[in-house]
């Protein structure tokens, strides 16, 4: 199971990228769900849940990426896909994010805009991929 979380400014348009990810991801065979943020919260009744899935995409807003928050995510999400109405606030996801080893990276403007799952689902599964390859 990998776990890609996407997060924007409030969790709106997050969640529809994210729902486009989940049928992209459908459309190429994997077996995969979107959950909201306190779906992931506790660990092991989310990995009882969905251990049998190829791919759980979360949604929700940037500030549940701080320190003190994203503590109790960090077992469970493998890679962060920024929005971009939330770039300006990359820096601070990526300093706490570092701390705790997950890879996170911006999602191109273009393909947001256009809602192109199939391409952040290719940007979510190549961190992820860089991420178990180190």
């Amino acid at each position: 199971m990998k776990t890609l979380m996407i997060v924007c400014a409030g969790g709106a348009t997050s969640s529809l990228m994210a729902q486009n990810v989940v049928k992209s991801a459908t459309s190429e065979g994997m077996d995969a769900v979107l959950l909201f943020p306190d779906d992931v919260k506790y660990k092991d009744s989310f990995r009882e849940k969905y251990s049998e899935r190829d791919l759980v995409v979360v949604m929700g807003p940037v500030g549940a990426i701080t320190a003190g928050k994203f503590r109790d995510y960090k077992e469970q999400v493998d890679a962060v896909l920024v929005a971009p109405q939330v770039k300006y606030m990359y820096k601070t996801v990526e300093e706490v994010l570092g701390e705790l080893s997950i890879p996170c990276a911006n999602i191109d403007s273009l393909d947001f805009g256009r809602m192109r799952g199939d391409k952040i689902l290719t940007q979510g599964l190549a961190l992820m991929d860089a991420k178990n390859s180190k």
